[in-house]
């Protein structure tokens, strides 16, 4: 496949990758009407909110590798992205606890099959055109996220969130359609090819995913509550996750051509350090200019590495792909009470800070393991004939 055929294929997986971020963001803002009309305590949230971390965790690990296998990445795409706008009303419809519960639990099973064949399929047009091409998707994701969150804040209060659920919903089918049919037709399997002869560096991989997408999702969350803190005015709260987001969306562009031109591993390692030296100044700044400055330099240099993982990942089996995303939602889970609980001893800025560089060092560390090509496996019958 060349530059201009891989062209649709990508058009398409980015429709994917907009909705799968579009349907999550569009409906946080209104959270706060669910608990308040079903009468739900924060705690309560919090465990609904955790359903969807166990459906997406179990799914991956389990039934979407499965799936994946036999049937080809399109297949699992097409049916997590349908599925996941179907299913994302109810999340709105719920008139319980327990049928919210139940919502988010199959959101987040089906975002799984979404997640796996998105990223399968991304990868196998980096196969069949030899170019690190799924950095540049995260740029739908986050224009996702982006629109989505705005679109929520601006129908709160207007529109029923019922109605307002069922109409995300019904918009992201419109998109998924549209794409249908250009999503990239999935390589042909080779006949019974063992795991052993796929190897990749998998738990260095999962290490890898878990501390981008953490360090990633931690700084999103707790920016406004460090601008809080360092005394910035309300209307500048939003400035830090502004200039994260600017500094990731630029790294984006480039990050993949890079990648290809120097190795994943080189980038890797320029990225983390300019991320772990964006974060120190974050951390040690009292100033705003230099606390934002930073968080810009930290997005361009937190943003690479999941997504490199993910694509290494894809030289090895489907198994061990979906090893790497399940990994990825762990580290998502596990940031967000690590800085809340390290900021109720320390501060949040000092708490951010520590997180976000020690992960920064763990992917310094293991930056060599994201190389381009599975580890060369001896086959049994050459073993010790030399």
């Amino acid at each position: 496949m060349t530059r201009r055929p891989a062209l649709l294929p990508m058009v398409a997986l980015s429709g994917l990758y907009f909705v799968n971020t579009f349907l999550s963001a569009a409906l946080a803002p209104r959270y706060a009407e669910i608990v308040s009309s079903l009468g739900l305590s924060a705690d309560g949230l919090g465990l609904v909110l955790l359903g969807q971390a166990i459906g997406l965790t179990a799914i991956i690990l389990t039934a979407a590798p499965r799936l994946a296998d036999r049937y080809g990445a399109r297949a699992v795409a097409r049916l997590g992205a349908l599925s996941f706008c179907i299913l994302t009303p109810l999340i709105g419809l719920a008139g319980s606890w327990t049928m919210l519960f139940a919502a988010f639990l199959a959101t987040g099973a089906v975002n799984s099959f979404l997640d796996l064949g998105m990223a399968r399929s991304a990868t196998d047009v980096e196969k069949k055109t030899g170019r690190t091409l799924i950095t540049f998707l995260d740029i739908p994701a986050a224009l996702g996220s982006l629109l989505g969150a705005g679109a929520g804040a601006a129908t709160a209060g207007r529109t029923g969130i019922a109605q307002y659920a069922i109409a995300v919903g019904v918009a992201g089918c419109f998109i998924v359609l549209a794409v249908w049919r250009f999503l990239p037709a999935p390589e042909p399997r080779s006949a019974d090819l063992p795991e052993r002869s796929q190897k990749i560096p998998v738990v260095a991989l999962c290490l890898l995913a878990a501390a981008g997408l953490g360090m990633q999702l931690a700084v999103l969350d707790w920016a406004s509550l460090l601008y809080r803190e360092l005394g910035a005015a309300p209307t500048m709260y939003g400035i830090g996750n502004f200039a994260f987001v600017a500094g990731a969306t630029a790294i984006l562009i480039v990050c993949g051509p890079l990648a290809d031109r120097f190795g994943p591993t080189v980038v890797l390692r320029v990225t983390a350090t300019m991320g772990i030296l964006g974060m120190a100044a974050a951390t040690l700044s009292s100033s705003i200019v230099v606390v934002t400055v930073g968080l810009a330099l930290a997005g361009a240099g937190l943003q690479p590495a999941h997504p490199l993982a993910l694509s290494a990942a894809g030289r090895g089996s489907v198994k061990n792909q979906a090893r790497v995303i399940g990994a990825s939602y762990i580290g998502m889970a596990l940031m967000r009470p690590a800085v809340g609980g390290l900021a109720a001893v320390t501060s949040v800025q000092v708490a951010l800070g520590l997180v976000t560089i020690l992960l920064g060092v763990v992917v310094l560390v293991l930056a060599p393991k994201a190389r381009k090509e599975p580890a060369p496996v001896a086959e049994p019958s050459v073993i010790g004939q030399r």
